[in-house]
């Protein structure tokens, strides 16, 4: 007999209706739960089904790390880690502020992890913009390289966002990042439009819905 876990239900509810409907129908009962298969008797105790279900998860799991995909994907987990650890001790890089009583009112509201990271990436992508920019090369033409390259903490779309618009009002090249920022982000004219308001910044998470 076959069993179909709803969505939202753990493992725990899944195996206790099992055991039940095993137990009055005197039937072995079957499902796949998170790629695991579970099967219930008409004598099986639901608890013992669980301690069953998470031995086989950590037993895949140990097949994973041990093998050569699982090696690279904890290296690579690993040096993420220290970069950001890294990224983080270094705080704040130095770049061209236009509106120190902004950009300091950015730092100190933002203590946090989360807000701190924004702030440090914020800083993080427009010193390496100005280092570039330096050698006469365009914003426009290195923006988005650099956004990627300043990334060392695992930056979010609403991260970025938040980055943009701190520098868009701080920044000596902030208006000219916010101009390009809206341009790109925009599916339809919305950037163009945002363009013309002063001070206005695209969520990066825009959604469309229709024509």
């Amino acid at each position: 007999m076959k069993d179909e876990p709803m969505v939202g239900e753990t493992i725990e509810q899944v195996t206790r209706r099992m055991a039940k409907r095993a137990s009055e129908s005197r039937r072995v009962v079957t499902t796949t739960f998170n790629d695991v298969s579970i099967t219930a008797n008409p004598d099986s105790d639901p608890l013992l089904m669980v301690n069953e279900y998470f031995a086989e998860v950590n037993r895949r799991h140990q097949r994973w790390e041990a093998s050569p995909e699982g090696q690279r994907v904890l290296a690579e987990r690993a040096e993420a880690q220290r970069r950001a650890e890294a990224a983080a001790a270094e705080g704040i890089k130095p770049f061209t502020v236009t509106n120190v009583t902004k950009w300091n009112t950015w730092v100190k509201f933002n203590k946090d992890p989360y807000g701190a990271a924004c702030v440090r990436y914020a800083a993080r992508w427009a010193n390496l913009m100005e280092a570039r920019m330096a050698t006469g090369t365009k914003l426009v033409d290195i923006a988005k390289e650099v956004s990627h390259e300043a990334d060392l903490e695992g930056i979010t779309g609403f991260m970025y966002g938040a980055a943009v618009s701190m520098l868009a009002t701080c920044w000596v090249h902030g208006e000219e990042l916010r101009i390009w920022h809206n341009l790109k982000t925009q599916i339809g004219n919305e950037g163009e439009k945002a363009n013309k308001e002063q001070g206005a910044v695209l969520d990066p998470a825009l959604l469309v819905i229709g024509q």
